[in-house]
């Protein structure tokens, strides 16, 4: 089965969502970091939950990776606008990241 996806934006644009047309959220990049998981459907089939999960405030370079792996994993062009740039952090490297 194909899934569609959909963005959904904050009014603030302090977060943003990625939706599964399978009814997950299976992408989140707000002030905590970021959530990129499996659909639930995925998980009903054995994959785990968590593909890049990061913990504390977001950096430059944490938005730009969930936008790139936004696309490689479902196709999604995030706008580079979707998120204030104002909330990030200086671009350092990705800490504490967890990839599964």
């Amino acid at each position: 089965m194909e899934f569609e996806y959909e963005i959904q934006l904050s009014a603030m644009r302090d977060t943003v969502w990625i939706h599964s047309s399978d009814g997950s959220t299976v992408g989140r990049f707000g002030r905590m970091g970021i959530d990129l998981h499996n659909s639930v459907s995925e998980m009903l089939k054995g994959a785990s939950e968590c593909r890049l999960c990061t913990h504390g405030q977001p950096s430059v370079a944490d938005w730009a990776l969930f936008r790139e792996k936004a696309l490689e994993f479902w196709n999604v062009l995030v706008p580079e606008n979707a998120f204030n740039a104002k909330l990030l952090l200086p671009s350092v490297a990705v800490e504490s990241a967890t990839t599964i």
